[in-house]
């Protein structure tokens, strides 16, 4: 607990020596650490896709050929909402979408070579900026996290009703 309390100190400062509680108190919450976290590997993303992008492109690249409702259901983004992602992976050359022969209402969506090549390009660099985010975290801790966002994130999932 000391040692929390060290470097909560070491983040906010002195501030005059002036009683901190609500900015205490909004360092003990993990979800404002986090979108400090996220904020940070923001401001370290170079490009012009974000990690929603990248979802997209990953899904398609392991699942693909595949409908757009299957991606918006299997990444639980609104229908809209993927539309705009997709005409941006789409107007990059990374994906591309063609009418299901099966049912001419739908879109599949395939992953292109670019965009594959662009996957692992940006993948690499994603892995390497966690890498400066985190290197304050031993492996373990890093492994820990990992695991215990891993597990209130799917928590999440479970609780959602659509």
């Amino acid at each position: 607990m000391k040692r929390l309390a060290r470097l909560r100190h070491r983040i906010v400062g002195s501030f005059l020596d002036l009683p901190l509680m609500s900015i205490d108190r909004l360092l003990r919450l993990p979800s404002y650490l986090m979108l400090q976290l996220v904020k940070e590997a923001r401001r370290l993303t170079t490009g012009d896709l974000r990690g929603s992008h990248l979802a997209v492109l990953a899904c398609v690249a392991d699942i693909g050929p595949v409908a757009q409702k299957t991606i918006s259901d299997r990444l639980r983004i609104d229908a809209s909402d993927l539309v705009s992602l997709l005409d941006h992976l789409e107007n990059r050359g990374f994906v591309g979408r063609t009418r299901d022969e099966t049912d001419r209402r739908r879109y599949s969506v395939e992953v292109t070579s670019h965009g594959r090549r662009a996957l692992v390009k940006r993948l690499d660099v994603a892995e390497q900026r966690e890498a400066e985010l985190l290197a304050p975290l031993t492996d373990r801790e890093r492994d820990d996290l990992t695991a215990l966002l891993l597990k209130a994130y799917l928590h999440r999932e479970d609780l959602r009703v659509d």
